[in-house]
């Protein structure tokens, strides 16, 4: 029996894919995955913080408390109006100044006693309430009124019983009297919130003034005190020396 031949022409290119085959382990493909991410990777991943600049806030400013004004000392302006007449009360005189200002240059002096005009006022200055004033004899200008306790420049109200009504008596006081400040011209009367020389004064009343008696009488010391009352003024004066009446009854 005759053999048939082999047909390597045909078996060749399997020849080689098996010897191919043989030296690589194989006709497996290796496929290599694609990693895809998971919600569970995702849900671990940190987050990056984001630093964020802070918002500016407008800064509001303090209120600012108005400073008080210190209110000026008080002073003696009672009975004081334009166009009245007044009296300088101050024992030394005092300086009339060409404008309300204690810094204002003086245009002149006015004595104790002096009957001026008030032209203008009043107005506040350097501690002060200010009159402007004609003395009558070609001067205007301004003087200060002094203080409460110490008035430079008071109401005019006469000088004597002609003016007040009624006429001087030489006897002793009564409560329930009018009666008159006699001291000497130019001195004035003090009038004390007690009876004693101790006491704190509340005013000085000039020669002339008139009040009523309200209490008394109170000895202190060498004086006679009595309790007296007029305008704008309640307290206790001195009746006087021996020699020198300082309060006198006054009857009609």
């Amino acid at each position: 029996m005759q053999e048939k031949p082999i047909r390597w022409p045909i078996l060749l290119p399997f020849a080689i894919l098996l010897f191919a085959s043989l030296a690589c382990g194989g006709f497996q493909v290796r496929v290599t995955p694609t990693p895809i991410p998971t919600s569970a990777a995702a849900a671990t991943e940190t987050p990056t913080l984001r630093s964020v600049a802070p918002t500016n806030t407008p800064t509001r400013s303090p209120t600012r408390v108005p400073t008080a004004t210190p209110s000026p000392a008080p002073t003696q302006t009672a009975g004081l109006v334009v166009g009245a007449s007044a009296r300088i009360s101050a024992s030394g005189g005092i300086n009339i100044r060409e404008v309300a200002s204690t810094t204002g240059k003086a245009v002149g002096r006015l004595g104790a006693d002096t009957i001026v005009t008030i032209k203008g006022g009043p107005t506040e200055a350097d501690n002060y309430t200010w009159w402007q004033v004609d003395d009558g004899k070609g001067t205007t200008g301004w003087v200060a009124a002094g203080t409460k306790d110490d008035p430079w420049i008071v109401p005019e109200r006469g000088s004597g019983p002609a003016a007040q009504g009624g006429k001087l008596v030489n006897r002793p006081i009564r409560v329930g009297d009018r009666v008159q400040v006699t001291t000497e011209e130019g001195k004035m009367l003090t009038v004390r919130d007690a009876a004693g020389q101790d006491a704190p004064p509340v005013a000085r009343a000039l020669p002339g003034t008139q009040y009523t008696v309200r209490g008394g009488p109170v000895r202190d010391g060498d004086y006679l005190w009595w309790q007296i009352e007029g305008d704008q003024v309640k307290g206790w004066a001195a009746e006087g020396e021996t020699s020198d009446r300082w309060l006198t009854p006054v009857e009609p």
